[in-house]
């Protein structure tokens, strides 16, 4: 019995190890050459929010480059609802992600699909001030 315990939480353990180490750039759900704009919001959830800033055209590719160094890990256990400062990628579909320091939803046809993805806090919110901060200076 005792053996049988130990098993479980060495397996729990390196599970927990396996979804947390392993930080690589954020991976869309669709294809990024689909991604129709990005938005920065201020969510309650991500079905209500409010927009702070539509990224243009010259914006988006300097903004996915720098969204794409930002280290994503996966996580488990029950997702955070989503709320707060967050992105908005909204593909040519009409699909979208809502994005977070700490968590990730698709949202379809007004159907949330958790996606149990968070980065650090401070790299996210660092570009969003980024881009919020060339708004402001234009």
């Amino acid at each position: 019995m005792k053996k049988l315990i130990l098993i479980i939480i060495l397996t729990f353990l390196g599970l927990i190890s396996y979804t947390s180490c392993c930080a690589k750039p954020y991976s869309f759900k669709e294809s990024v050459d689909k991604i129709e704009s990005i938005e920065i919001v201020s969510a309650v959830t991500s079905l209500e929010f409010t927009v702070s800033k539509t990224l243009s055209e010259a914006e988006l590719e300097d903004f996915l480059k720098e969204f794409q160094k930002i280290e994503f890990y996966k996580y488990l256990g029950d997702p955070p609802k989503l709320r707060g400062d967050s992105i908005r990628i909204i593909y040519q579909s009409g699909v979208y992600e809502m994005i977070s320091s700490y968590t990730a939803e698709y949202v379809e046809n007004g159907v949330i699909q958790f996606l149990w993805k968070r980065c650090d806090e401070k790299a996210f919110n660092n570009l969003l001030k980024k881009f919020l901060k060339e708004e402001s200076t234009d």
